[in-house]
């Protein structure tokens, strides 16, 4: 709820918070507050819901719970490809492939390029080519490397971070320069994959 960006246009002054409203229903009628799970009772939700201007008589359709996170053990489950692996390692009789939150890829950029992984591992398979591993230089590629070695201990899924990246060599400490560092790595790395699922037939040449 950080109003950042926001000015209220009577005072000219940021607010302490912004709550956003995301539209239910095609009439407008339902609106869900955004970010708002908890484990307040539902009495409790309303009393101090109505306290926000503008919701003091709003009737709540539902109240806030707290969701639950449900994913694989990546790394003991799937390989880099993101199939299943079975039974030690071996092939399941079937490829099962497995993506977003599931498998082990927390947020929404990082759900949607798992899945983009997961299209050209079955492209791959099916059309009888190896897959390009995806650089460990490259943000999503640290980030599947982390979640599919079999190594990685105490699992939960993650957003992709800088701390699973390979660290730079020489090191930087301006974190200015070092975070430009791993972009112009990341970006180079990025190039000479797209060129190698080119090669493979993966993807339409530029």
């Amino acid at each position: 709820m950080k109003p950042v960006g926001l000015t209220d246009p009577r005072t000219g002054r940021r607010p302490w918070a912004a709550l956003q409203l995301r539209a239910e229903d095609a009439q407008g009628s339902c609106y869900n507050l955004v970010g708002f799970q908890t484990n307040l009772k539902f009495g409790e939700q309303a009393r101090v819901f109505r306290m926000i201007p503008g919701l003091e008589h709003a009737e709540f359709a539902r109240y806030g719970v707290m969701h639950r996170n449900t994913f694989l053990d990546a790394p003991r489950l799937l390989d880099p490809s993101l199939r299943l692996r079975g039974p030690a390692g071996s092939a399941l009789p079937a490829p099962v492939f497995v993506a977003g939150q599931l498998g082990g890829t927390e947020g929404y950029c990082e759900a949607i390029r798992s899945g983009l992984h997961a299209a050209l591992s079955v492209a791959a398979l099916l059309g009888g080519t190896a897959l390009p591993p995806v650089p460990r230089e490259t943000a999503f590629g640290a980030l599947l490397a982390h979640a599919t070695d079999p190594e990685t201990v105490d699992y939960q899924p993650m957003h992709v971070n800088f701390g699973v990246l390979p660290p730079l060599d020489p090191p930087i400490r301006n974190k200015r320069e070092r975070y430009a560092a791993y972009a112009a790595r990341g970006e180079e790395a990025l190039a000479a994959y797209r060129s190698s699922l080119e090669q493979a037939g993966l993807i339409g040449g530029r």
